[in-house]
């Protein structure tokens, strides 16, 4: 987060409060320790977003403007490129410090099944748009996790360095015209970004109420928080309060600002028109240090040496707090922190952040006052940008090259459910490592070559990204349509292999959270359309059978059971005549079973018994249809009755329910022999 860079740290004379609104102010150093502490509290303490990133998000564009506004018509005009160099130069160089130490700490002590995940938001953290890929994540049932990334607050600066790069951009403009046409700085300013202001609220609100995760994230939902930084520069100066009122404003906005998160639901409902609060409390604030400081006014309380001296190291609290905070959860495999390990976590990122401040943020400051060559900027930026990306390019690199050495021992190593059905196959090496690896646990998502085509193609909203097929399906002269949930897309890997064998083709037809249990609360709100869609596609095509799980195991008290609805999935197919094969479901566990596997010296020491998630007979057995095709392979998955994370050296699971994409292609002789003989 970039914390307001336009406002310097160094004390200055009584009389250049002659400067009015181009003063320093003690009190807005203040505001930003104020924000900082509730968004390091909120998060250490509560889990909750407390609203400072909204008022950093304001006075970052404040103290921008306000640079531009200064000397629009002055004899020296901003050079909006060297400019913009000048912003970053301070900026990256601790961001790119604490990412190379994040790393480090991450490589030491997090699980390498994050290694992949964190090193890719390491090269967005660096671009300035990892909130695009947290937004990406947000709404992507297959990127869900629980466990939190040491990168994810990077959001925030990624938001303010694209609208730093607009801002710059759109100030520029406005001091052209200014100077070619004449017209007050202020009146330029405030036409532009009050137009900005309307645009993106309306655009934030809209956004907000549909999508609020992906608005979370969205630089376009946030952009009139950074032009209310901007109109306050250009009403400052308009603004008469008196000394009462002053006082009254200030403290308002003060208390305002502090009960905001516990009051409002933040994270769940910014930031929409909800966000005006934190943006109009701290303008509040801004507003009433302006005039002369009485013996009550908060400016005095903002500016006292503590508070200075936090807002003196805010950004490099930000940035460090965080980490230090998800780190402590992961090595201590917490949810909470407690009262104690709050307040050391909260004392260590000041030390940390003080630290920082001194030996990277300093002397970059003191460099741009010693040597305004252009070339400074551009070799700190550069310098900056290499710290991080050669270890993280090192890092893919030899990931890379192992992996791929690795793949070429897989068939002798890695037999996976080979070894149930040939107990005279050799046992694996003691040195060949378990697949999938930590690294590409990510991978292990089955996917089709490509979307859907010809008869299958179809242009319903409600099925747009979630319809692909394999390459070979308009000419194949039968067709398997696979169609639910997550659980029906990674068996597929075990259908693959046969269909390919058979010269058959196979469609997808998946929605994470959406099985063909018609009758079964998705995990998404749009499950019932999609799956009216997908029901539909299905009848118009009349593939040669459809594949789907028809039952649905847990990990907790409740027995498994057949999906709710399923009976009314399978009447549809039968009166289209489709024959369906109705697959068992997979056992689910309370815990992340490859997690486990890869943490223990015996996999045993993960086994489940299949009864603690799996029925003692198929509840499918009870459907009597003459289409349905029971397929289950839960002998080749609990072996023994009981559920094991690890067979033949391969994972059988990528988490704590799903199959994994490679154990399960080594299930396919075992559904060939359980798939009727009419499909070819």
């Amino acid at each position: 987060m970039h914390l307001t860079l336009g406002s310097p740290t160094r004390s200055v004379p009584e009389h250049r409060g002659t400067e009015g609104r181009w003063a320093y102010r003690r009190d807005v150093d203040g505001l930003r320790a104020v924000a900082i502490l509730l968004v390091v509290s909120y998060h250490v303490w509560f889990g909750r977003v407390s609203g400072g990133v909204d008022v950093f998000l304001m006075l970052s564009a404040f103290f921008l403007t306000r640079g531009f506004v200064r000397r629009m018509a002055g004899p020296a005009p901003v050079r909006p490129v060297r400019h913009l160099l000048g912003v970053f130069r301070r900026l990256l160089p601790a961001a790119a410090v604490t990412l190379v130490g994040i790393l480090a700490v991450v490589w030491a002590v997090y699980p390498e099944t994050m290694y992949r995940s964190i090193a890719e938001q390491a090269w967005a953290s660096l671009g300035y748009v990892q909130n695009w890929l947290l937004a990406a994540d947000a709404v992507d049932y297959y990127a869900r996790t629980d466990v939190p990334s040491p990168l994810q607050h990077f959001w925030s600066m990624s938001v303010q360095g694209q609208a730093f790069v607009l801002w710059v951009i759109l100030l520029w403009v406005c001091q052209i015209a200014v100077r070619r046409r004449g017209w007050s700085p202020d009146r330029v300013v405030g036409v532009v970004f009050g137009a900005v202001f309307a645009i993106s609220f309306v655009y934030s609100v809209v956004r907000t109420a549909s999508a609020q995760q992906l608005a979370y994230f969205d630089t376009g939902a946030r952009l009139w928080e950074f032009a209310a930084g901007s109109l306050l520069v250009v009403a400052l100066p308009r603004v008469r309060l008196g000394a009462v009122a002053r006082v009254v404003v200030g403290w308002a906005g003060l208390v305002g600002l502090l009960v905001l998160g516990a009051v409002l639901d933040v994270q769940g409902g910014f930031p929409g028109f909800l966000a005006l609060w934190p943006v109009l409390c701290a303008a509040a604030i801004v507003v009433a240090g302006s005039g002369e400081t009485g013996r009550f006014s908060l400016a005095r309380v903002l500016s006292a040496r503590p508070l200075q001296a936090v807002g003196r190291d805010a950004y490099a609290l930000y940035l460090v707090h965080w980490p230090i905070l998800v780190t402590f959860l992961v090595v201590n495999g917490r949810t909470e922190v407690g009262l104690v390990g709050g307040a050391g976590i909260i004392v260590l990122s000041l030390l940390l952040a003080r630290l920082l401040t001194w030996a990277v943020d300093r002397p970059v400051r003191a460099w741009r006052r010693t040597d305004t060559s252009s070339l400074v900027p551009v070799t700190v930026l550069a310098v900056a940008a290499a710290v991080v990306a050669v270890p993280v390019g090192a890092w893919q690199a030899s990931t890379w090259l192992q992996q791929r050495a690795i793949e070429e021992r897989a068939l002798q190593a890695n037999p996976g459910a080979a070894v149930l059905r040939d107990p005279s196959l050799s046992k694996p090496p003691a040195d060949a490592p378990l697949l999938p690896l930590p690294t590409l646990i990510d991978d292990e998502w089955v996917h089709l070559d490509r979307e859907c085509s010809g008869e299958w193609a179809n242009d319903v909203e409600m099925l747009r990204g979630t319809c692909s097929e394999t390459t070979g399906t308009p000419r194949a002269r039968h067709t398997i349509a696979v169609i639910g949930d997550s659980h029906a897309q990674q068996i597929t890997s075990a259908l693959l292999p046969v269909a390919e064998a058979n010269g058959w083709g196979v469609v997808f037809l998946i929605k994470g959270g959406c099985s063909m249990g018609l009758d079964e609360p998705g995990m998404d709100e749009r499950c019932d359309g999609w799956r009216e869609a997908a029901i539909e596609l299905v009848e118009r095509v009349r593939p040669d059978a459809a594949l789907t799980v028809v039952t649905r195991s847990d990990a907790g008290e409740d027995d498994e059971r057949l999906r709710p609805g399923i009976e009314r999935f399978l009447d549809r197919m039968d009166g289209a005549g489709v024959p369906v094969l109705g697959v068992r479901d997979n056992p689910r566990f309370a815990f992340n079973m490859y997690d486990c596997v890869v943490g223990s010296d015996d996999p045993l020491d993960c086994a489940v018994p299949r009864s603690a998630s799996l029925a003692d007979r198929n509840p499918a057995d009870d459907l009597d249809r003459p289409g349905l095709h029971l397929v289950d392979l839960t002998p080749w998955i609990c072996p023994d009755d009981l559920c094991v994370g690890e067979i033949g050296n391969v994972a059988v699971y990528r988490d704590d329910n799903h199959l994994s994409r490679l154990y399960a292609r080594t299930l396919s002789p075992s559904l060939a022999e359980q798939l009727p003989a009419t499909i070819g």
